[in-house]
């Protein structure tokens, strides 16, 4: 076997170089330590690069690994040598092995297909200065050589020595960055107390006497509730009163619907175990454990992936569930009461296989729809100056007679339900403080197009008139465009089998920009 080849371009003058690569590299906006370690092996020319840190229980996970710009895979991150690791952390140097120096480990070393391998602590005191309760208390810059025409000098432990500080200094500020991002999630996950109706005041609506025996009984249930009912209609509002009637606090929001990887949708939901991939240098708190004792409210639950909704079903039949990464035989446990919500048709969903039909009896326990705002006319002034007192509460706000009978008059469809109610509030109110900084009434004409007339009365009388050619052309031009754009979804969908994300990708594509354009076209989803 012929020697190994030295790589004599990291002397003197060419270590000097690398760090000042190295230091130009993490000038650049964030630096995370993914990006520290791709810079690492460029400089280098390792093969591989890895970030292992040790924590409070004893353990030594590596949280960072990557070779060529990517992430290693679950596997490939404890292929290295745990003495070498353990000897660098003991003796507070870098430490190296060969294949073919003899030293003790090197059969660990070979067993993994590397020539060379190299250990150097992180410096401990900046990691602590930044460490939480699950943060690092100490950490290991490891590299290895596979490829024979790149095998580095013995030199290269100065480099990795200086490039072990600057690293200490970029995870203790990701430590840092993620600790408050997870501070910032757990506040803004967990919902504050309702500016509202209170649920005694909307079941004395008559609109929901039909429904306040089961919204009552749900009140006092362990049982999930499920909340059906068009965009607007107030599923998340009345999903928070009913917890908060319940006292079963705290109360935590989610919306799961935006990806449909696992592993992502897995971490959002259960948490994920520090080291259970490249970039996870702690343990984060899923959605169901921040809700322990509490209220989980699952909004839009139907855009679920199929994928993860097995993920679902499992906790709320057994109440149990794994983080990402967890290794212990028990799973972990959380006692979070589920309220889903929906405006799809589950129904439809259920008997065309998109949403498993065993969830759909799991968290359909009390089953409450929701009703339109248009078959609500005679309570829409009310509410309308209900809403008024908690837009502006600053003054207080009357409707006149005539946008009474506006409000609930059938010309109205209100498609936007209460979200378009609100939004026509907020701009009568503009244009009555427009004519009068001192206004506190309202009247037809701040939420009319035109002064007098409603928008629909306005329609029907305003003549139609014969469109131009110029536009006649462009409308043309438009349909031939959308039948070519259904053409060729079509044809992407087909050859993903249906699958909506694996069509997007194929046609460069966000995932929801296609739902958006499957939408407007009339096409179906799958």
């Amino acid at each position: 076997m012929r020697p190994l080849a030295v790589d004599a371009s990291l002397d003197e003058r060419g270590l000097w170089t690398g760090l000042q690569d190295l230091l130009s590299r993490l000038g650049r906006d964030e630096t995370t330590p993914d990006d520290f370690l791709d810079a690492v092996a460029d400089v280098t020319g390792a093969d591989r690069a890895l970030l292992l840190l040790s924590y409070a229980d004893g353990e030594t996970v590596p949280v960072n690994a990557r070779r060529e710009g990517r992430a290693l895979a679950p596997n490939e991150r404890h292929e290295l040598s745990r003495t070498l690791v353990k000897e660098a952390e003991q003796s507070a140097r870098c430490v190296s092995m060969s294949a073919f120096d003899g030293e003790d480990g090197s059969a660990s070393v070979q067993a993994f297909g590397s020539l060379a391998a190299f250990a150097v602590p992180l410096e401990p005191g900046v990691l602590s200065a930044a460490r939480g309760d699950d943060g690092a208390q100490r950490g290991v810059l490891y590299v290895d050589f596979r490829d024979r025409t790149r095998i580095p000098s013995p030199r290269l432990a100065e480099f990795l020595t200086a490039a072990a500080a600057l690293l200490s200094s970029v995870v203790a500020q990701h430590q840092r960055l993620q600790q408050a991002r997870e501070t910032l999630r757990g506040e803004r996950l967990k919902i504050s107390r309702t500016v509202g109706p209170t649920l005694d005041q909307l079941l004395g609506s008559p609109t929901f006497a039909p429904l306040a025996r089961q919204l009552r009984a749900a009140v006092h249930s362990d049982v999930p509730v499920l909340l059906l009912g068009e965009s607007g209609t107030g599923k998340t509002l009345l999903a928070q009163l009913l917890a908060e009637a319940s006292g079963r606090a705290p109360i935590v929001r989610a919306t799961l619907g935006s990806s449909d990887d696992l592993n992502t949708i897995t971490s959002e939901l259960f948490g994920h175990e520090k080291g259970s991939f490249s970039g996870a240098l702690a343990r984060r708190v899923g959605l169901v454990e921040y809700a322990d004792g509490g209220t989980l409210i699952f909004d839009e639950v139907l855009n679920l992936p199929r994928a993860a909704q097995q993920l679902l079903l499992d906790f709320t039949q057994f109440g149990t569930y794994r983080p990402l990464g967890w290794a212990r035989a028990d799973a972990r446990r959380s006692k979070a009461r589920l309220i889903c919500a929906t405006n799809g048709d589950l129904d439809a969903a259920v008997a065309d296989g998109r949403f498993r039909q065993d969830l759909y009896f799991r968290v359909a326990g009390h089953r409450v729809q929701l009703p339109p705002l248009r078959a609500r006319r005679d309570e829409i002034p009310a509410l309308a100056r209900e809403c008024l007192g908690r837009l502006d509460p600053s003054r207080p706000w009357k409707l006149d007679a005539a946008l009474s009978r506006w409000f609930a008059s059938e010309a109205h469809g209100w498609p936007g339900n209460f979200r378009q109610l609100e939004s026509t509030l907020r701009r009568a109110i503009d244009l009555a403080l427009l004519e009068d900084p001192d206004a506190e009434r309202l009247a037809v004409t701040h939420v009319e197009a035109e002064p007098g007339r409603p928008i629909e009365q306005r329609r029907a009388e305003d003549p139609v008139a014969a469109p131009s050619p110029d536009w006649s052309e462009l409308q043309r031009q438009r349909d031939a465009l959308d039948a070519r754009e259904r053409e060729v979804i079509a044809a992407a969908l087909t050859t993903a089998g249906g699958n909506v994300s694996k069509a997007a990708r194929a046609l460069g594509l966000p995932r929801t920009s296609l739902l958006s354009r499957l939408a407007s076209l009339g096409l179906p989803r799958e």
